[in-house]
């Protein structure tokens, strides 16, 4: 009975940690797209066309964000509890 209540306190630390990572990562990717669209906006303001368009291309772009913020709080949080 006390394995299994050990482990289940790891489990239970380790979907905290990838809960915590994944909004995060979540996190990274609304910031990445807030700053292409604003980008976007700002090009679309000083063209002469001024037509402002999203391809498929702008909603992967920010996956970059999405994997860079989800490992390091994923890193930070397991040097942080290294005891798994």
């Amino acid at each position: 009975m006390r394995v299994e209540n050990i482990t289940s306190l790891k489990k239970l630390k380790f979907s905290n940690l990838l809960v915590k990572s994944v909004i995060a990562g979540f996190l990274g990717y609304i910031l990445f797209l807030g700053i292409l669209f604003a980008t976007k906006l700002v090009a679309s303001v000083i063209q002469i066309e001024g037509n402002l368009k999203f391809e498929m291309i702008d909603f992967v772009l920010p996956l970059i964000g999405f994997i860079l913020l989800f490992l390091i709080r994923l890193l930070e949080n397991y040097k942080l509890n290294n005891d798994f």
